[in-house]
Formats: C-alpha cells, sequence, structure tokens
C-alpha cells in the first residue's frame, strides 16, 4: 500500500496510511522469520536487503541455477545408485527419497520404473528375489517389491546369524543311531 493516505481530491497528504504501516510491520516480521533461518555465510549475502520480498528475491535467484542443474542430475543418480553395503532399508530410502525429489521437481517417475531400476541396481545377494518377481505373470507394485526384498532381507540376515553346521547334524543322527 501506499506510505501516505490521500485527500478527496486525490492529492498525496502527510498523514501516514495505517495499513501501509502494518504491511511493514508484517513484512519486517517475515523478514526476521527468513533471516533467523539462514545460516551465518548465507546471511551475510542478504544482509544490504531491507525488506523481506529483497532477501527472498536474492535467495531465489542465488539458488534456482543449483536447483536446475540438481533436477537434470537426479534421474541419473536414480539409475545410477547401488545397494553395495547399504541394508536393503537404507537403500529403498535412498531411492525413494531421488524419486521424490524428481516428483517434486515435476518429473516423477512411475511404479513400474522405479521397480525396474530397484531390480536392476538391488545386486546379486537378492538375485533369486528378483527372480522370482520377474517370473511372475503380473507385475510386481513398488510396496510388493519393497515388501519381498525385506521380507529376504531378514531371511539373509538370520541366516547369518544360525548358519547351518554340518558338526552338529552328524551328532544329532550318531546319537538317534
Amino acid at each position: 500500500p501506499a506510505p501516505f493516505l490521500k485527500d478527496e481530491n486525490g492529492e498525496v497528504t502527510d498523514i501516514i496510511n495505517p495499513t501501509y504501516e502494518e504491511w511493514i510491520q508484517n513484512d519486517q516480521l517475515v523478514f526476521s522469520w527468513i533471516n533467523g533461518s539462514l545460516s551465518q555465510s548465507l546471511l551475510s549475502t542478504v544482509a544490504r536487503y531491507t525488506s523481506a520480498r529483497a532477501v527472498w528475491s536474492s535467495l531465489e535467484q542465488s539458488f534456482a541455477s543449483q536447483n536446475q542443474q540438481r533436477i537434470v542430475e537426479l534421474p541419473t543418480e536414480l539409475v545410477t545408485t547401488k545397494r553395495g553395503d547399504l541394508s536393503i532399508s537404507d537403500f529403498l530410502d535412498k531411492i525413494h527419497s531421488i524419486a521424490d525429489n524428481l516428483s517434486i521437481s515435476g518429473s516423477p517417475i512411475s511404479d513400474e520404473d522405479l521397480v525396474s531400476i530397484i531390480m536392476s541396481n538391488v545386486g546379486p545377494l537378492y538375485e533369486n528375489t528378483i527372480a522370482s518377481v520377474q517370473a511372475r505373470e503380473t507385475p510386481i507394485s513398488y510396496a510388493g517389491l519393497e515388501a519381498l526384498l525385506l521380507s529376504a532381507e531378514r531371511r539373509l540376515t538370520s541366516i547369518k546369524q544360525y548358519p547351518y553346521s554340518s558338526d552338529s547334524t552328524v551328532v544329532m543322527k550318531a546319537t538317534q543311531g
């Protein structure tokens, strides 16, 4: 709003517009919220601005190009993310996070593509699970694949904790014989 009120003839007076004063208070409140949320290094880059809009515009301009570059990188990151030493849960969280960022950026990925990427990158330890999924007549959903992989991980973990020992089998047979 205009800082000063106008008279009945449309001439600017020296009377301060009360809506302008309220707007200034709100602007300064938002201004302090923005500044309060910035790191010291970012705060120093916007210190010269005096309104919330000016600070926001400066930050938007600074980060817009980085965001565009990040959007371009996300599909490649999604396709090249391997499980490696990650647990299935951590791997799926990482994949899901990248997919969420793609969706937020306006380039959502389909469930079918996500399932395909996961099956390609989950690693040889889960080859039997992937083979059973591929043998299905109907496509599996992301949620279904997630449940199967988590179940397979639990089985693998329990096998590692209680490995099969041929010695215990021999002892059991000898005592039964």
